[in-house]
C-alpha cells in the first residue's frame, strides 16, 4: 500500500521522458531492495545562482565552494574499481555550470565511467552563455543535459538551437508551477524513530545516492547538512555509520548493503510530513524554511 501511495508523488515532482524508466527504478527500489544499478550523485559546486527557498541541498546556504578535479579523479578512480555500472552518473550541485571547469569533470567521469549515462543536472539559466568548447565536450563524451524546471525565464530556443547544433541530448524535468517544491522537514532534536523514518523518506528509493569526498551517501541531506549547521549554528550530527568509506571497503555489496538500512542520521529528519506542494521562492535563509 505504501508503495502505491509514493507513486504519484514521483509522477508529480519528476515528470520526463525518462517516466516510466524511472518509475521502473522506483518500483525496484521500494521496500529498500536497492538495486545493483542506482544513480551516483556528485556536486561539483555547492553554490547556486538561483538559491531557492529551503533547497533539500542546502546551496542556498553554501558559501561559494568549488570541487577540484582532481579530487573527483580520485573518488572516480576508486569508484570504478570497486564497480563501473550504476544507473547513472550525475553533476549537479548547486548549480554545476557556475564550475569554470567543467569540461574536466566530463573528461573524468567518461573516462572511468565508459558504459554508463552521464548527466549534467542544471536549472538551465546558464546553458545559452556555454561556450563551443562546453557543447562539442558534452558531444564527445555523450553526456545528457537535464533541465530541472523551475518558475524562471529560460531562453529555450537558444538552448535548443545549441543543443541540436552540437548533436546534445537535453531534456526538462519536473514542472514550472509555483508550487513544485518538495520539503522534508528536519526535526532539530534528533527525536525521530530511525526506522520510521526511514521507511517513510522518499530519498531513501535508492535515487539520491550521493558521492562526496570519498564517501557515499544514502541521500543528499546528511552529506550536505554541514551547510545548514554553519549558517544557523546547529550541531545535526554526522556518524562514521552515516556513511561508506569507498577507500575502506572491498566490493559493491557493501555500498548495497548500508543502502538497505536506516542509519543514525534518520532521527533528524521528520519524513512523514513530508510536503510535495510547498511555493517556489528565493531563499531568505530563515531556519523556518527547512523546520
Amino acid at each position: 500500500m505504501r508503495l502505491f501511495k509514493k507513486i504519484p508523488y514521483l509522477l508529480k515532482t519528476y515528470i520526463s521522458a525518462h517516466i516510466f524508466r524511472d518509475a521502473l527504478q522506483f518500483l525496484l527500489v521500494s521496500n529498500k531492495k536497492i538495486t545493483k544499478v542506482f544513480p551516483v550523485e556528485v556536486h561539483i559546486t555547492e553554490h547556486c545562482n538561483l538559491n531557492c527557498k529551503g533547497c533539500s541541498h542546502f546551496s542556498s546556504l553554501a558559501d561559494e565552494e568549488y570541487l577540484e578535479p582532481v579530487d573527483f579523479e580520485r573518488d572516480c578512480r576508486r569508484l570504478s574499481r570497486l564497480t563501473n555500472k550504476f544507473y547513472a552518473f550525475k553533476l549537479l550541485g548547486g548549480e554545476p555550470l557556475l564550475h569554470p571547469k567543467i569540461t574536466e569533470f566530463n573528461d573524468i567521469a567518461r573516462r572511468h565511467f565508459p558504459g554508463i549515462p552521464i548527466q549534467i543536472i542544471t536549472n538551465g539559466t546558464l546553458l545559452p552563455k556555454q561556450p563551443e568548447e562546453f557543447w562539442v565536450n558534452c558531444h564527445k563524451n555523450k553526456i545528457k543535459i537535464l533541465i530541472s524546471q523551475y518558475p524562471v525565464k529560460l531562453n529555450k530556443d537558444e538552448i535548443k538551437k545549441a543543443a541540436k547544433k552540437y548533436n546534445v541530448g537535453v531534456e526538462y524535468i519536473g514542472n514550472k508551477n509555483k508550487n513544485r517544491m518538495c520539503k522534508m522537514p528536519l526535526d532539530l532534536s534528533g527525536n525521530q524513530n530511525i526506522e520510521e523514518s526511514y521507511k517513510n523518506c522518499i530519498m531513501s528509493w535508492g535515487m539520491c545516492v550521493t558521492l562526496r569526498g570519498g564517501k557515499i551517501y544514502a541521500c543528499s541531506t546528511p552529506a550536505h547538512i554541514k551547510f545548514f549547521n554553519k549558517c544557523f549554528d546547529k550541531n545535526l550530527g554526522v556518524s562514521e555509520s552515516d556513511y561508506v568509506d569507498i577507500y575502506k571497503i572491498d566490493s559493491k555489496k557493501e555500498i548495497i548493503d548500508f543502502l538497505c538500512r536506516p542509519f543514525p542520521f534518520c532521527r533528524y529528519c521528520r519524513t512523514k510530513e513530508t510536503d510535495f506542494g510547498e511555493t517556489w521562492d528565493i531563499s531568505k535563509k530563515e531556519i523556518t524554511e527547512w523546520l
